[in-house]
């Protein structure tokens, strides 16, 4: 074996090298192609761009001249017209001449200015235009149609030059869809020029439409023209005159390139377009040239459908594939008559090999005689019948015990399998109730430690209230007496008058009345303290207070004050600018005032804590500044407190309204202010509490709360 595999192998792999062969041919016959139809069509299509050009071009000419020969004859006229001013006669005569003897010009009109002919004429002129073959004649100027109002009469005298206006309806003129070249006509008087009227010729819309459909663009290609603003002055379709304009077009096809090209024609410029533009006439996909018309700026498009105008490069390219795919079937032909007469053999070899694969050992291989690899392969197959026919039976026979071995161990994982998923379904099971009973007991311990701390609070809070009534009580007892007993002296002040005088008498009794006006003052707040404690004895209760009609602008305002105060007696030194903002629309509120005011008090202090702090830490480089607003949100009224403090880290901002969760030092904050604000706000009012804050710079607090409840 080793010999023959070191002689020549020459004749191998036939077949595949003819395959391969084959796809080489084929990719440079497909290269070729495909380079030749780049360059071709590169070609053709400048070759028609050139063709569609000078179409575009030849009609740009011819209607250049029509115009050209149009303003040539009012500019030879006028002279004359000029010199026979004041002679109706002969100046009618001349008009008629200029619309006789031309038959582009539909109409001439000679307009003289206001009360030129008389002081009681205002308008004085005269128009000559072709109705039906028939010349007409008609009197220009009435209150229906004032000329001296009209582009063409308004526009050349105030630039004082010839001019072709936009296209527009003659109605009690022409009574048509015309434009009209205008020449100023002029005088001298005392030395000057002096204007006196107007010179016109009319060109007809349809006139100008008969040129450019007389474009013939393959079959349904078309042209038409627009004016200096973009108007449709000339179309194949009708309805589309003066009805549109370019940028109506662009619009109604979603275009931004029609837009574009519409801006160039404007300008004057001269293109060739590919856009993916479907004609109005057939809809079919167009290709556009467009170039000005010089004599008055309009532009002429021309429309080239895209199928026609490369009908040419398109033939040419269906030919040039036919050709390949003749060329390739009679290469692939050729290459299969080869690859056949080689393979013959290794076919009759490979249908016998197959046979040989589904068991039958016995079949007879072909004769090969040939000393190629198919040769070389038969002898192969040869040898390797006579081996395999000796092991086939050993094989069949280990293959039966392996056979009963494989039975006995598919039982074996069968029964094996469904034991473990048994046990995994009651673990499953028991790992779920674990967890559902492990989560019970979170829950029932996070809900037993806070109420447990809530009852402490609230027996602190209830203790400390109770301590207070009592000296309130007092309070409020001797200065209500001492108001009335301070009244008693002053009832008897006559009496006080007669016994030490009258300037002692006044003396004495203002001291009385300042001692009247501050026990006033001791009893109205130890009133408002006591109302406090009677708050907090309901808070530590686990009550709230009654909702009543309260006036928030005026208890938000109390309790800035009361803060600001109570920060000032901790500290001398704490200043703060305080901005307020109430709306005064703001109606009565049905809330529970002395919740609402602990919500408050909560918020102002520690405004006024974290503006303390920075002024602590930044000194004469920073001022606090406290803003308090409110708002009537028709169904809602809203807070805002917002100061210029340290303000929060968004991680502080998440755990924020967390009981007993505070960012002051040991001994300075229970933690409870914003968690007992929180459902003060969100349980009881059922409102909102929103937090804005931004490290460094500044917190905000915006609480809602619904009108109704």
């Amino acid at each position: 074996m080793a010999t023959n595999n070191s002689k020549k192998i020459w004749h191998s792999l036939a077949f595949k090298m003819i395959l391969l062969i084959f796809l080489a041919i084929a990719a440079i016959m497909v290269l070729i192609l495909a380079y030749n139809y780049n360059v071709t069509k590169k070609i053709v299509v400048t070759n028609l761009k050139s063709e569609a050009n000078k179409i575009t071009e030849n009609t740009v000419l011819k209607i250049d001249k029509v115009l050209s020969n149009i303003q040539a004859i009012p500019m030879n006229y006028s002279p004359l017209i000029v010199s026979e001013l004041g002679n109706e006669e002969k100046m009618k005569y001349l008009l008629r001449q200029m619309v006789e003897n031309n038959r582009d010009i539909f109409g001439a009109a000679l307009a003289f200015e206001p009360y030129y002919k008389s002081a009681l004429d205002k308008y004085y002129s005269f128009y000559y235009c072709k109705d039906h073959g028939k010349l007409k004649f008609v009197y220009l100027g009435n209150a229906n149609y004032d000329y001296f109002t009209m582009d063409w009469y308004q526009i050349p005298r105030e630039l004082g030059k010839s001019q072709w206006c936009e296209p527009y309806y003659d109605e009690g003129g022409g009574n048509i869809l015309m434009s009209t070249y205008s020449i100023p006509l002029y005088v001298a008087k005392d030395g000057k020029k002096t204007f006196v009227g107007i010179l016109t010729v009319d060109v007809s819309l349809t006139y100008l439409q008969q040129i450019v459909n007389a474009i013939k663009v393959y079959q349904t290609g078309y042209g038409y023209m627009i004016s200096r603003i973009g108007t449709v002055v000339t179309h194949k379709r009708k309805s589309e005159i003066m009805n549109e304009s370019i940028f109506s077009l662009a619009d109604n096809k979603n275009l931004p390139q029609l837009r574009e090209i519409g801006r160039k024609m404007i300008a004057g410029k001269t293109g060739f377009e590919e856009i993916p533009y479907m004609n109005l006439v057939s809809g079919k996909k167009s290709w556009m040239a467009y170039a000005p018309v010089p004599a008055n700026g309009w532009s002429v498009a021309v429309i080239f459908p895209v199928d026609e105008f490369m009908a040419d490069e398109n033939k040419l390219y269906r030919n040039l594939v036919e050709l390949a795919v003749v060329g390739l079937a009679l290469i692939f032909l050729v290459i299969f008559l080869i690859s056949r007469s080689i393979t013959g053999s290794l076919r009759r070899l490979t249908g016998a090999a197959e046979k040989f694969a589904e068991g039958d050992f016995n079949v007879s291989l072909p004769p090969i005689r040939s000393k190629d690899e198919i040769g070389r392969l038969n002898n192969s197959f040869i040898y390797m019948q006579e081996t395999l026919a000796k092991t086939i039976h050993d094989l069949q026979k280990a293959s039966e015990e392996l056979r009963i071995s494989h039975e006995q161990l598919e039982e074996y994982n069968r029964t094996l399998e469904q034991k473990v998923d048994e046990r995994t379904a009651e673990l499953r099971s028991k790992n779920d109730e674990l967890d559902a009973a492990f989560n019970r007991l979170k829950a029932a311990q996070a809900q037993l430690v806070q109420s447990e701390k809530m009852a402490s609070l609230g027996a602190l809070t209830a203790g400390i209230a109770h301590e207070i009534k009592n000296p309130l009580n007092f309070i409020n007892n001797f200065s209500e007496l001492s108001v009335e007993l301070v009244q008693e002296i002053l009832a008897e002040s006559d009496k006080l008058t007669s016994a030490l005088g009258e300037k002692e008498a006044d003396y004495i009794k203002g001291i009385l009345q300042d001692i009247e006006g501050n026990v006033q003052k001791i009893h109205d707040h130890g009133k408002r303290a006591d109302s406090i404690v009677r708050g907090m004895l309901l808070h530590s209760c686990g009550k709230s207070g009654e909702r009543m009609p309260t006036d928030v602008n005026a208890l938000l305002a109390e309790y800035v004050n009361l803060g600001y105060h109570g920060m000032r007696a901790t500290d001398s030194s704490f200043n703060i600018k305080i901005e307020t903002d109430y709306d005064k629309d703001m109606p009565l509120l049905n809330v529970i005032p002395q919740d609402l005011s602990r919500v408050f008090l909560n918020m102002i202090n520690n405004a006024c804590y974290s503006t303390h702090q920075k002024k602590k830490e930044f000194k004469d480089a920073y001022f606090p500044i406290l803003k308090i607003s409110t708002k009537d949100l028709g169904d809602k009224a809203e807070f805002r407190i917002w100061d210029n403090g340290k303000g929060m880290p968004r991680a502080v901002i998440e755990k924020v309204f967390n009981p007993f969760y505070t960012t002051k030092p040991a001994g300075q904050g229970t933690g409870l202010g914003l968690s007992i604000s929180f459902d003060i706000i969100v349980q009881e009012h059922q409102g909102q509490i929103a937090v804005d804050s931004k490290e460094g710079e500044y917190a905000e607090f915006v609480i809602t709360i619904p009108k109704t409840v």
